[in-house]
């Protein structure tokens, strides 16, 4: 092949070369041109977040998965308020930066599931797939009120913006996504209607039952602030000797303007919000104080409180009543913690654990409800506790089979048996044949408040 020759076929595969190159680049920038056009038709330019078509395409999945699984989606509106003064006022500019920083603000602070999305203008709207009960949606409500509050750097300037916010829910208030967002648009201009930087949601039951929740939730943060709670305290009494031995603390909110409030109408809202764990400290607190006054008076009986399911497994729950106990100068002996079956049993290894650490501080245990779930009998040889709560459904004709044999089980491990929630003369009979160590309930007393025990104290043992 002579030189001429091979520059030749040299030349023709560059071309080749040349042109594969070509080729390619065009494919991927076909591609890319076809992504960016998918991404502008979905997306809003200013934000990057969905715009109206790809949120309702995602509402539409949502829906179906509901119907399925059986939950509900909440279609949030979000408007935010006297937004136009910022754009006259600062100019566009700020305005598209404050409208970025929302945006940014929301993608932070919400589910992963979730999605936002932009319609226009100072318009948001969020989908709350995958909702267990309608309640969960105003906790999120309010946490995005919250994170709006905060100021935003414009400049050198600090803005603070609000939001209107309305709500809707499937199915109970639209079975597609345009009558779910127009609901929600006229429950937000609801919300506007009453001066902004609030929630409305579109069905008047539900959103009275929020309104009270929120409101509830709200005045429970003012009691824990300006600790509005008193203790009662119900006696336990000893079978064989029929003297006290030990007081439940019981929990009640002093509230100014309703009076006493039982914990049956606040508990559920102070755990679900997390009052539950300052309330929880102060009933520590509180609780170890009385039973230190009540020793200084030459009465040192136990005191006995109640463990909430959050408060049980919170990682300092040992430091915590570590620091209540040396507070009062309380020997741990005189204090006892009562925790749930089902608490216990929900993780039996991780129960299991938190147990040990709270026996290593040399206070008493018992496992309260204990029957609830049949499984933990064969936990009892390797919990450390020191004994068991039964209820008085125990004496019922079906279940005495089960009580005798957990207090034959309770007998042989060395535990304390104690049936409660006594009423009768009937149940206290039952308890005694079973040999049962201590029994509670109004049949011996209700539980009274700390001054009204003196009574009771005569009978108790030092």
């Amino acid at each position: 092949m002579t030189v001429c020759q091979l520059w030749a076929l040299v030349g023709f595969a560059a071309g080749l070369l040349v042109a594969g190159a070509v080729a390619v680049h065009s494919r991927f920038e076909r591609r890319r041109l076809i992504n960016e056009s998918e991404r502008m038709a979905f997306h809003d330019a200013l934000t990057e977040l969905p715009n109206r078509l790809l949120f309702l395409d995602r509402a539409g999945v949502a829906f179906s998965q509901a119907r399925r699984a059986g939950s509900s989606v909440a279609v949030v509106f979000l408007d935010l308020d006297r937004f136009k003064l910022v754009n006259d006022s600062l100019g566009h500019a700020a305005g598209d930066a404050m409208l970025r920083n929302v945006a940014e603000r929301l993608r932070e602070h919400l589910r992963g599931g979730d999605t936002v999305s932009r319609f226009g203008g100072d318009e948001f709207t969020v989908l709350l797939p995958s909702l267990a009960h309608p309640d969960d949606v105003v906790k999120i409500a309010s946490k995005i009120l919250e994170v709006l509050r905060q100021p935003v750097a414009i400049g050198d300037r600090q803005i603070v913006i609000t939001a209107s916010i309305g709500i809707s829910m499937f199915p109970a208030d639209g079975n597609d996504p345009e009558t779910l967002l127009r609901n929600a648009d006229a429950a937000m201009y609801r919300a506007k209607e009453r001066g902004g930087n609030a929630f409305q949601m579109y069905t008047r039951a539900l959103n009275e039952h929020a309104l009270k929740k929120l409101e509830l939730e709200s005045r429970l943060r003012r009691a824990v602030a300006g600790e509005e709670f008193v203790l009662y305290y119900q006696p336990r009494l000893d079978m064989e000797t029929k003297r006290v031995v030990a007081f439940e603390a019981l929990l009640r909110w002093n509230d100014p303007e309703r009076g006493l409030i039982m914990p049956r109408d606040f508990i559920a809202a102070a755990e679900t919000s997390g009052l539950i764990l300052p309330i929880g400290e102060w009933v520590f607190r509180a609780a170890c104080a009385q039973g230190k006054l009540w020793q200084e008076q030459g009465c040192g009986v136990v005191i006995s409180v109640n463990l909430s399911p959050r408060q049980f497994h919170r990682h300092d729950l040992a430091v915590t009543i570590k620091a209540a106990l040396r507070s009062a100068g309380l020997e741990p002996k005189y204090l006892e913690l009562e925790v749930e079956e089902a608490t216990v049993m929900a993780s039996a290894e991780g129960s299991l654990r938190i147990l040990t650490d709270l026996k290593a501080l040399g206070v008493r245990v018992m496992i309260t409800g204990f029957g609830a779930g049949y499984s933990s009998i064969s936990y009892l040889r390797r919990f450390p506790i020191d004994g068991l709560k039964l209820d008085r459904s125990f004496s019922d004709s079906d279940k005495r089979s089960l009580a005798t044999a957990a207090l034959g089980m309770a007998r042989a491990l060395n535990l304390k048996v104690v049936g409660e929630n006594v009423e009768t003369q009937e149940t206290a009979d039952f308890f005694r044949s079973q040999f049962c160590d201590d029994i509670q309930g109004f049949l011996v007393s209700a539980a009274l408040p700390p001054q009204e025990c003196g009574s009771f104290m005569r009978f108790s043992v030092n």
